[in-house]
């Protein structure tokens, strides 16, 4: 009989051995990557004129510690003079749409390669993929909401803001102002008054249903030395880029958490003009353990099976 046990707690060595490094292989695999894409403009050096570019960072791996993180910045455009502005992310294909001086609809890749231009566009104040795909702008002359089409940037319907602020309650110092809530419908970066603030817009028909949730405030957060700010949605979450810094937002009460600034942007830098992220999932901790409930069911299984065939 204790033979028969040895043999048995020896034969179960392998297929124990097998779920652990499973699950160590599991929680080894490679950090998740959460990476945000976004236009920028430079003041060219010695005129009052900006160069504009592109390029990206990685919101899930910061250096540093906590309020002062530091999130190493790539540039994938070299700046040029043509506006590049309110970067859109498709949530299905990742694939990105911009504003190009203002008056043209263009994709970009993730690598920062330009099409050409894919059709006009109006003059966007912000511009944002919702969760079901659909693009929307907001447009600062005319009629302030629009509908467009993902292909060439048109308008396929427009409608106005009804509700706590209205379309000449809105305003953008430069465009990357609107970003999609995961729970469904926008937010916006208002800049019209000496506080910047946040607006929450939901979809009524064509139209746009506005609520105030509340000024910008917090530690580091100078409304006074805000000139452009970027407004960006990353998986169920809010962000805010003011200058080089960024800062995570309460979408409840527009209360900032500042996490730390974007290093190594080019010189020159003046502010982000559009910003859009993509999110690499990865195992959450709840599929981690039942990874490992599974994984010891399967060696107690095996384990089994082995002792009788030894019998």
């Amino acid at each position: 009989m204790l033979s028969i046990f040895v043999t048995l707690r020896r034969s179960a060595v392998v297929p124990v051995a097998l779920c652990l490094g499973c699950l160590l292989c599991s929680r080894a695999s490679a950090a998740p990557s959460n990476n945000v894409y976004a236009t920028f403009g430079t003041v060219f050096s010695g005129t009052a004129g900006y160069l504009y570019g592109f390029g990206t960072f990685d919101l899930a791996n910061p250096t540093g510690s906590p309020g002062s993180y530091s999130y190493a910045w790539t540039t994938l455009t070299s700046p040029a003079s043509p506006v590049l502005s309110n970067v859109a992310m498709d949530p299905g294909t990742g694939s990105m749409v911009l504003s190009y001086e203002f008056t043209q609809f263009r994709s970009i890749s993730a690598t920062g390669i330009l099409s050409g231009s894919l059709g006009p566009t109006p003059t966007l104040w912000g511009m944002a993929y919702d969760t079901a795909g659909d693009l929307y702008g907001y447009d600062s002359i005319g009629t302030p909401w629009l509908k467009l089409d993902p292909a060439n940037g048109q308008t396929l319907a427009q409608g106005v803001l009804v509700g706590d602020v209205t379309g000449n309650d809105i305003y953008s110092s430069f465009g990357g102002n609107l970003a999609a809530r995961p729970a469904g419908g926008f937010f916006m970066a208002n800049q019209a008054n000496a506080v910047p603030e946040l607006v929450r817009f939901g979809l009524v028909g064509d139209d746009a249903a506005t609520v105030l949730t509340g000024t910008f405030a917090g530690t580091g957060f100078d409304p006074q030395q805000v000139i452009e700010m970027t407004l960006f949605a990353s998986g169920s979450s809010l962000f805010l880029l003011s200058g080089s810094s960024i800062y995570s937002v309460d979408e409840s009460n527009a209360a900032l958490t500042q996490l730390g600034v974007i290093a190594g942007l080019p010189a020159n830098f003046q502010n982000f003009t559009g910003a859009a992220s993509t999110v690499t999932a990865v195992p959450e901790p709840a599929t981690f353990g039942l990874l490992a409930c599974g994984g010891a069911a399967w060696c107690a299984v095996r384990a089994r099976r082995i002792g009788r065939r030894r019998r």
